[in-house]
C-alpha cells in the first residue's frame, strides 16, 4: 500500500508541476492521468502446458511534448494484477512501468503509435499452495503499440480513450523462484490494456 502512496505522489507532482500557481498561458503541451484495466496478461512457458496468466488494474501518468500532433510522452505507470497460474497459485504481483512513446495524432483527436517501456516487479505475495515460493524480481524491456482517442470536453481540458498492447522483449520475468535453483524459459509474455482518463494543456509561467 504505501509503495501505491509514492507511485500517486508522484503523479500528483507531475500535476502541480504543469499547474503551478504562476503559469497563465496555456501550451500545447497535454498531461494524462489515466485509469487502466488489463483483462489479459499472458506469460506462456517453453516447459509448461499451463500459461501464466493475470488481470488487475493500473494508474498512469504521462507528460506529451506535442510537435503539430506528433506526441512525445514520458510516461508512469503502476499496476496491480492478480496472478493465476495452474488454477491454484493465485497471488497479487505490483510493478511499476516507466514509459516513453511517439504518438501522431489527426485533427480528430485519433491518434496511433509506439512505445517503450520498462517493467519491474516491486512487490509480490507468495504463491498459494506453493508452500512458501514467491517470484524473484526481474526487470524486463517491453514495446507497445498504441491507439487512441481524446475530445475537448472544456478549455484546455480532454476526456482521454486508449488501447495498448505490449510485448515483452526480454522475458525475464516469472522464470525464476526465489529459493529454487531451476530457471524456465518463456515462450512470449504479452499484455492488453485499456484507459479512460483526462487530458490537460501544460501552462506556462508569463514570468
Amino acid at each position: 500500500m504505501r509503495k501505491l502512496f509514492a507511485v500517486l505522489a508522484v503523479f500528483a507532482f507531475v500535476f502541480a508541476f504543469s499547474f503551478g500557481a504562476q503559469a497563465q498561458t496555456l501550451t500545447t503541451d497535454i498531461v494524462f492521468l489515466k485509469l487502466g484495466y488489463i483483462p489479459l496478461s499472458n506469460t506462456n512457458y517453453k516447459d509448461h502446458s499451463e500459461d501464466l496468466e493475470s488481470r488487475g488494474l493500473a494508474i498512469q501518468g504521462e507528460y506529451n511534448l506535442n510537435f503539430d500532433g506528433f506526441l512525445l510522452g514520458f510516461g508512469l505507470e503502476y499496476q496491480r494484477l492478480k496472478t493465476e497460474w495452474d488454477g491454484e497459485l493465485g497471488h497479487i504481483n505490483q510493478f511499476i512501468q516507466p514509459m516513453i512513446s511517439a504518438k501522431y495524432a489527426a485533427l480528430g483527436g485519433l491518434y496511433v503509435g509506439a512505445g517503450l517501456s520498462g517493467k519491474y516487479l516491486i512487490a509480490t505475495e507468495e504463491m498459494r499452495g506453493s508452500g512458501g515460493a514467491e517470484w524473484q524480481k526481474k526487470f524486463d524491456l517491453w514495446i507497445n503499440g498504441i491507439m487512441g482517442y481524446y475530445m475537448p470536453i472544456g478549455e484546455g481540458v480532454f476526456l482521454d480513450l486508449e488501447g495498448r498492447f505490449g510485448y515483452n522483449l526480454t522475458k525475464n520475468q516469472f522464470t525464476k523462484v526465489k529459493g529454487f535453483s531451476g530457471e524456465d524459459k518463456l515462450n512470449s509474455s504479452y499484455d492488453l490494456a485499456f484507459y479512460v482518463g483526462v487530458g490537460f494543456r501544460t501552462a506556462a509561467s508569463d514570468y
